[in-house]
């Protein structure tokens, strides 16, 4: 393979890491969908859910002021008795609250704060949006907390009446959303320009490979293969520099080490629909080949894809199908990815019936004129 082609191939391959990165940061950040997604899978985890239970029952046993009314109606002899009261309330609330959260209608109310501050940072993101004033981006969970403290009989009205401060989770100051402001545009054209360059790239590479081009595909395949498995490495090794730097040693380690592998699980699929699709093409090169043991595969199925392709292409639909069904993979649950990987194996197929018709052909004309191949060089097409 030319040296051209394969500085090609290098590039392409680094352009398609910034491609898989930008798109999980375009379908992560800002698009709605998946935020909320994302977040509905957070609150059902319980390493999650045991600190929001904290902070809401928190909100919620002050908004009741169980303390200070037990003062006022207790008489003198029984006031010192009023804190320790107040702490059973507190308690009362936070199992409360931990068993509510499981209910669909506090899930829901879950998802629709983060949805709010979702569209809040989106349309930050696009250069307008406003924030409160020195607090940034906030997720609004007083809602919680009030459904939440009436569910278990306590004062919603006194909840709603706390300090704004105080149901408010800030997840961006506001030196963050003038930055985020600023790299809005980057962040979009990063969804989409990385990809096409790469692609670009890849079919510039094969193109000027002239007679390896098969090679340029087997190498475009292993380097998208190798793009899919570094993103997955990489995931795993940011993780724990992620969650040492937000946790280090404190108790929220593990509610840190959920929140990463959630957000990120998008990111994983996508690193697995390259690794596959890579590991597609660089299988169908390689099966194209002139090597014995490709030989020998081709020469196997070559019958079946050179006089009934529609047979073939249809029990490689209805495999596909199966794997479907099964689910093995999360990722194969996702219409993009299988629409990729299906259009991939597809067309694999296909342009594999179209090398087997070429050498079967030219196998006849030398059959029929009497003679030989010339040469020691591999079968036709197989280039």
């Amino acid at each position: 393979m030319p040296i051209r082609s394969r500085v090609l191939v290098a590039l392409a391959a680094l352009l398609s890491v910034v491609a898989l990165l930008g798109t999980w940061v375009d379908r992560q950040l800002l698009n709605t969908d998946d935020w909320t997604t994302t977040s509905a899978a957070l609150l059902r985890d319980d390493d999650v859910r045991q600190p929001v239970a904290d902070a809401i029952a928190a909100q919620v046993a002050d908004g009741s002021r169980a303390t200070a009314a037990l003062e006022e109606l207790l008489p003198p002899r029984l006031q010192p008795l009023a804190p320790q009261a107040g702490a059973l309330v507190r308690e009362a609330a936070q199992r409360a609250t931990e068993r509510l959260l499981d209910g669909p209608r506090v899930q829901r109310l879950w998802v629709d704060a983060n949805r709010v501050t979702h569209e809040q940072l989106v349309d930050i993101v696009d250069g307008g949006g406003a924030v409160i004033a020195g607090r940034g981006l906030v997720l609004d969970l007083r809602p919680l907390a009030v459904e939440i403290a009436r569910q278990a009989g306590f004062s919603g009205d006194r909840v709603e009446r706390l300090p704004a401060p105080r149901g408010r989770i800030v997840l961006l100051r506001e030196d963050q959303v003038d930055a985020l402001r600023e790299i809005g545009d980057l962040l979009h054209t990063l969804s989409w320009l990385p990809a096409l360059l790469a692609l670009a790239l890849y079919a510039l590479a094969i193109q000027q490979a002239r007679a390896a081009r098969r090679r340029a595909l087997l190498a475009a395949g292993a380097s998208l293969a190798a793009v899919g498995l570094i993103a997955l490495i990489v995931r795993r090794a940011a993780g724990h520099v992620v969650v040492d730097t937000v946790a280090g040693d404190g108790p929220y380690v593990p509610t840190a080490q959920a929140v990463w592998q959630i957000a990120t699980t998008l990111l994983s699929e996508l690193a697995v629909v390259v690794l596959i699709a890579g590991l597609l093409t660089a299988l169908g090169a390689w099966l194209a080949g002139p090597g014995r043991r490709a030989s020998w595969l081709r020469a196997r199925i070559a019958p079946a894809l050179a006089t009934d392709p529609a047979a073939v292409l249809g029990v490689t639909v209805l495999v596909y199908l199966a794997l479907l069904a099964w689910g093995p993979l999360a990722v194969l649950r996702r219409p993009l990815a299988i629409a990729v990987l299906g259009l991939l194996l597809v067309a694999g197929v296909w342009l594999l019936r179209l090398q087997v018709v070429r050498e079967r052909a030219a196998a006849a004309a030398v059959a029929d004129s009497g003679a030989t191949p010339s040469g020691d060089g591999p079968p036709a097409g197989a280039r």
